[in-house]
């Protein structure tokens, strides 16, 4: 029998004929995918009276779910009847039901089978199923996917919302059923080939600037946090088991030493890509990668620093300060040092240029240069005192003065 997606054929299954939908093609199934589920046995390609007698039995089971569960508050059956379903040849009817505990329930499937006229059969439910029966979207913005293509569902614990580092925050893990997510299945073996080649928190790893100690891990970013000399270091996907190394065996074991990424390539360790070679022609090339100028490299003289080729250190004393030169004044002559030359036709210091009568000093000789002098003052005067009285001396002068001290 040829099928195709889309088709509707009748199926034998445990409670008898159904009408089902082909959704996958026979010859694209994969056993693998299907546990230990077993396909049930096509009878026929469903006609169209087919269909129609299944519309007519679904609006029938629908019509009698009120009844059943006014049925369920009479005789005190503490769990809600949530869906009813009919077999395509109206023999048998399906009641599901929803209880987290075992409940007996033959009172209750005597007196419906007596009600309804036909063999009733319960079906207990989980939060899940009844999620998927409901239907809705999830915080993803999706149909649920156990509404929409989900056939069984995962097994899901908290460890995997751990692994993947998410929150765990109730809200943020749990679906519509108030169940774990069930999508956390569909990423967990990624997340644990990817943990097999980054280090684990607390991890020991060495680097070109000492010992470290992981205390973040990036899984999806591909990055490490280490704490290496009291400082955190962020190191990528590059640098991870070439510059930073670690015990894969064991956690606080003695890490290997660190090497570069150029003399792992060197070693055959991993093979070249298109930024290690640019990063190599940057090199020999001495380009600044930041302004593009071509860096020009001094070779090291004697004793500069302490790169290989420079010698040692050179040890410089420290010098004493000298103290400062006093000013010099224009004419002073410091001793020890040779007297000036002076121009000629101007007269040497302390000689006197000789005047005239008329009180204005003589020419210079040659009259090239001019030279003043300070005029002697005028002697002063003293007033003879008048007849009978002495001249007045320095002991007078003083006791003057204190009198005119009284005075005031």
């Amino acid at each position: 029998m040829r099928l195709e997606p889309g088709e509707y054929v009748v199926v034998e299954t445990t409670r008898g004929p159904e009408v089902g939908r082909v959704v996958i093609a026979p010859g694209q199934v994969v056993v693998n995918e299907m546990g230990n589920e077993e396909l049930k046995p096509i009878l026929r390609l469903a006609t169209e009276g087919d269909l129609l007698r299944a519309e007519e039995l679904r609006a029938k089971a629908e019509d009698l779910l009120p009844e059943a569960r006014a049925l369920a508050n009479e005789i005190g059956f503490p769990a809600r009847i949530d869906a009813a379903e009919f077999t395509l040849d109206g023999r048998r009817l399906s009641l599901s039901f929803t209880s987290e505990e075992r409940l007996d329930y033959r009172d209750f499937v005597r007196r419906a089978g007596e009600k309804f006229g036909a063999r009733v059969d319960m079906r207990q439910l989980g939060a899940r199923d009844r999620a998927k029966m409901a239907g809705g979207y999830g915080i993803c913005g999706r149909e649920l996917c156990c509404a929409n293509w989900l056939a069984t569902f995962p097994s899901i614990s908290i460890r995997m919302a751990k692994e993947q580092e998410l929150p765990l925050n109730p809200q943020k893990i749990s679906g519509l059923c108030g169940r774990l997510l069930c999508c956390l299945s569909y990423e967990e073996e990624g997340y644990k080939e990817m943990r097999k080649t980054l280090p684990k928190m607390g991890q020991r790893c060495s680097t070109p600037t000492g010992e470290g100690r992981v205390i973040g891990v990036n899984i999806l970013q591909r990055q490490v946090m280490l704490v290496v000399n009291g400082q955190r270091v962020e190191v990528g996907d590059r640098d991870l088991g070439l510059v930073v190394r670690w015990d894969t065996s064991s956690k606080s074991g003695e890490p290997p030493p660190s090497i570069s990424r150029r003399d792992a390539i060197e070693q055959g360790l991993i093979e070249e890509t298109d930024e290690d070679r640019l990063e190599a022609n940057r090199l020999e090339a001495r380009v600044d990668w930041i302004t593009g100028a071509t860096l020009v490299e001094e070779p090291p003289g004697e004793g500069r620093g302490r790169l290989p080729g420079g010698g040692p250190r050179r040890t410089i004393t420290q010098r004493k300060p000298e103290r400062a030169k006093p000013e010099e004044r224009p004419g002073e002559r410091r001793p020890g040092s040779a007297q000036p030359q002076r121009p000629q036709g101007q007269p040497r210091r302390g000689q006197q240029q000789q005047s005239d009568r008329s009180g204005r000093p003589a020419p210079p000789a040659g009259g090239a240069s001019r030279s003043f002098q300070r005029s002697t003052p005028p002697p002063v005067e003293r007033s003879t005192p008048p007849d009978g009285e002495a001249e007045p001396t320095a002991e007078g002068a003083k006791r003057s003065r204190r009198r005119r001290g009284r005075r005031r």
